[in-house]
C-alpha cells in the first residue's frame, strides 16, 4: 500500500479521533486502505446521522483548516465538499446509501502514520461500490476481490 496518500490526511484523522467524532472512511481512500493502490483525489467520510454529532465533526474539520464550498444548513445537505488552503478535499456524507450505524458496527481502525482512521469494512465497501457501479467502482471491486482471494 502507498502509505503516503493516506498520510496526507493524518492530521484530519488525528483530530477526528481526538475529538471522538463518529465517522467512517469510504470510497477511494478505503479502497487504498484495504490494499488496492490507485490514484486518490480526496478523502470521503460518512458521519453519524445525529445532527449534533455532524455539527461537531464539521467544527473539528474547520480546526484542521477545511471550509465548505457551499454553506448550507446540514439538514438540507447530503454531502458537503470541503477544501483547505493547500487544496486538500474532504467530502463529508451526511446521508449515505448504507446506514451509518451499519457502517460503524463493521468498521475497523487502521493505523496511518501515527494516527488511526476508522475505515469501512471490505464487505460494505464492495456493497457501496456495487450500488454506484461507475467504471472505476467496478474496477475497484475486481481488484479488491482479487486481493481477498490472495489473502
Amino acid at each position: 500500500m502507498n502509505s503516503t496518500i493516506p498520510a496526507t490526511f493524518s492530521d484530519v484523522f488525528e483530530l477526528l479521533e481526538r475529538y471522538n467524532i463518529s465517522y467512517v472512511v469510504i470510497s477511494g481512500m478505503a479502497v487504498v486502505l484495504h490494499g488496492h493502490v490507485r490514484p486518490l483525489a480526496d478523502l470521503d467520510i460518512v458521519l453519524s446521522a445525529i445532527a449534533e454529532e455532524q455539527e461537531r465533526a464539521l467544527e473539528v474539520l474547520m480546526l484542521a483548516g477545511f471550509v465548505s464550498t457551499i454553506p448550507v444548513p446540514l439538514h438540507l445537505a447530503t454531502v458537503l465538499r470541503l477544501f483547505d488552503q493547500s487544496g486538500r478535499e474532504v467530502d463529508v456524507f451526511l446521508k449515505y446509501h448504507i446506514a451509518f450505524n451499519e457502517l460503524w458496527a463493521d468498521s475497523s481502525q487502521i493505523k496511518i502514520g501515527e494516527s488511526l482512521a476508522r475505515v469501512v469494512s471490505l464487505d460494505h465497501l464492495l456493497r457501496a461500490k456495487r450500488i454506484t457501479s461507475r467504471p472505476h467502482d467496478l474496477d475497484d471491486i475486481e481488484r479488491l476481490l482479487e486481493l481477498r482471494e490472495q489473502s
